[in-house]
């Protein structure tokens, strides 16, 4: 896990030294083992690295890594690279290093673009063909890795963080005030094309970028399956903990100490399950602890450390006086604001599992892939099960989801996924009162397109949305927090293998018995601990935020009011004001002030100065 960055003068000017160096220095905290730059074509190119040495910690594994014919960049991981390295070996490539890299780049070699079709991983690389000045740039298939870029006739500039760009060129430093307002009334954010920069652009996952002759392309890889396939429960179940089981070993590959953290749900418990049928050395946990707050979810987590021989971290959240501070800090390294109050407790538990671990398993993607989040993907799943005639089924799920959870939250949340744009905004202004805060260069906004997906499921269409919306939102920020720490974030849940089987499967699969995520909870039934398989909520990833920020209006009102923060011609005074003092406690209306309090500490923090 590291960090890249990169220039192509298509003018063939040269890249400049000493921008460079700066630019690869102001990600050193994603790589802090190694740093350096080499130049090309006569120093038309610049290639930059900054390493976290995780699997194989010598020198000869330092990038730029080169062969007589290319250059490359790495960001990620293969963890299927010991398998591929054998593959490549019989077809006659020789190795010296131990590295996932070398591998990569010989991958390339034979298969060219192709290549990334072998990876099982997260990544975001470059590499240069040294001969001919060429580059071929790639984004894994779900965007765990970030790859930004900014592009004109003359030049290309990538890195992994926006601020390498920045830092190479202050110029560009500019708001992108349509992306700016898509947050603020959706919370749209790291799943979109757009950055907050004006200009400055995000590759998508599943994507690669050609160039070729100064030209530059960029070409989709990697689609979800459409097709649901014939197979009984039991067998499903059987390939599930399969693949799973597969996914968190090759995970726990590394040279360097590996630890999970740990909810009270069943994700993370799952992968501490797994982990446990071939690993029965030492493992450290972290779960966020909230004492006295009625959703902590340490107790749940500390059974299944006693049930499953773990060593837990309990890291207590505490929102004191410096959490505004700790805020402007998150927000440095997502380059943006954030939906979610969240990104507060886990960034300290990145924090401090970082005295411990360099690597984390952690449970993000279940819900997307598994129906986890019933309140969302409920409705989809009842619609479906009327479309295909299962009457007799649809009234048992909608019985046993009533009792579970609420049919009314189910049908609001449905409904509200589906509505077209105007009326989204008819309700934000008149029913949750909160449009008209917005104003002068965030007044209006274009929309991004809507993903489309062609699934014979009404449920699956909706999870794969799902998956190339909100969770590369979640894990812009994942990526985004950990590195911030020099740690690695590795996500069973995202292999490939294991999202390309789950989304053939009927959506009873997914969904059963009142429950989201049954095939997970069914094939981990013999390993998982018994409080954790009987426990049919689904909290999230809870956090008492809302009552810092009901408690603290006059601090709120001091940032958000400012003259500083008016200049900005972004929200209207009057109507902000009115809000905080008299709608904030109504209809989560502190995740509106959260998201605008973002917004201008990202301009105290990326503008002003």
């Amino acid at each position: 896990m590291c960090g890249i960055f990169g220039v192509y003068n298509f003018d063939r000017q040269k890249v400049s030294r000493d921008r460079s160096l700066a630019a690869v220095k102001k990600i050193n905290h994603r790589g802090p083992d190694f740093q350096k730059v080499v130049f090309y074509n006569d120093e038309a190119i610049a290639l930059g690295h900054a390493r976290l040495s995780i699997i194989d910690l010598s020198d000869v594994a330092n990038q730029p890594m080169e062969t007589d014919k290319y250059s490359v960049v790495f960001n990620g991981e293969i963890y299927n690279y010991i398998e591929i390295r054998e593959e490549l070996k019989t077809a006659g490539y020789n190795f010296t290093t131990n590295s996932d890299t070398e591998v990569l780049i010989h991958a390339y070699d034979y298969w060219k673009d192709k290549c990334v079709e072998k990876f099982n991983g997260m990544w975001a690389f470059t590499i240069l063909c040294k001969k001919t000045g060429n580059l071929f740039c790639s984004r894994d298939r779900f965007g765990v890795k970030p790859f930004n870029y900014y592009y004109d006739k003359k030049k290309l500039i990538f890195c992994s963080e926006i601020k390498s760009i920045l830092e190479y060129d202050p110029a560009l430093k500019v708001p992108n005030y349509n992306s700016i307002g898509l947050f603020c009334r959706e919370g749209i954010c790291g799943e979109i094309e757009e950055t907050w920069f004006e200009g400055i652009k995000r590759l998508m996952p599943g994507h690669n970028m050609y160039i070729v002759d100064g030209d530059v392309k960029i070409k989709k890889y990697y689609d979800f399956p459409t097709d649901t396939i014939d197979i009984s429960f039991n067998d499903a179940k059987i390939k599930f903990k399969e693949i799973f089981d597969d996914a968190v070993k090759l995970r726990m590959r590394s040279d360097v100490p590996v630890g999970t953290t740990l909810s009270g749900g069943l994700d993370s418990s799952s992968i501490v399950s797994s982990v446990r049928t071939f690993f029965k050395g030492e493992h450290d946990t972290f779960t966020a602890h909230f004492p006295d707050f009625k959703d902590d979810e340490y107790a749940n987590a500390k059974k299944t450390n006693e049930a499953l021989d773990l060593t837990g971290n309990p890291i207590i959240i505490k929102y004191g006086e410096n959490y505004l501070e700790v805020l402007e800090e998150i927000i440095y390294h997502l380059e943006s604001g954030h939906l979610s109050p969240s990104i507060f407790p886990l960034w300290r538990v990145y924090e401090q599992s970082t005295k411990k671990v360099t690597v984390l398993l952690e449970g993000q993607g279940a819900d997307e892939l598994l129906g986890g989040y019933i309140a969302s993907f409920g409705g989809s799943f009842l619609k479906e099960q009327l479309g295909k005639g299962n009457i007799k089924n649809f009234l048992k799920q909608f019985s046993l989801l009533n009792k579970n959870y609420n049919i009314k939250s189910i049908a609001t949340l449905y409904l509200r996924a589906n509505l077209p744009i105007a009326v989204r905004t008819f309700i934000r202004r008149n029913v949750l009162k909160y449009e008209n805060i917005f104003d002068g260069h965030i007044k209006t906004v274009s929309y991004p397109e809507k993903t489309k997906n062609s699934s014979n499921s009404p449920l699956k269409n909706q999870l794969q949305e799902s998956h190339q919306t909100t969770l590369v939102n979640l894990l812009h920020y994942g990526d985004a927090l950990s590195m911030a720490f020099g740690l690695e974030s590795r996500l069973p849940f995202m292999d490939y293998r294991l999202v390309n089987f789950c989304y053939t499967l009927p959506a009873e699969y997914l969904i059963n018995d009142g429950k989201g995520k049954y095939i997970l909870r069914e094939a981990m039934k013999d390993d998982l601990p018994k409080h954790i398989y009987e426990d049919a909520k689904k909290l999230g990833f809870p956090s008492p935020v809302d009552k810092f920020f009901r408690e603290n209006k006059e601090l709120l009102k001091s940032i958000l009011l400012s003259e500083k923060s008016k200049a900005r011609n972004i929200f209207n005074s009057t109507e902000l004001e009115y809000f905080i003092n008299n709608r904030m406690d109504k209809n989560s209306g502190e995740r509106v002030i959260f998201r605008a309090v973002c917004v201008e500490l990202w301009f105290k923090t990326f503008i002003d100065k």
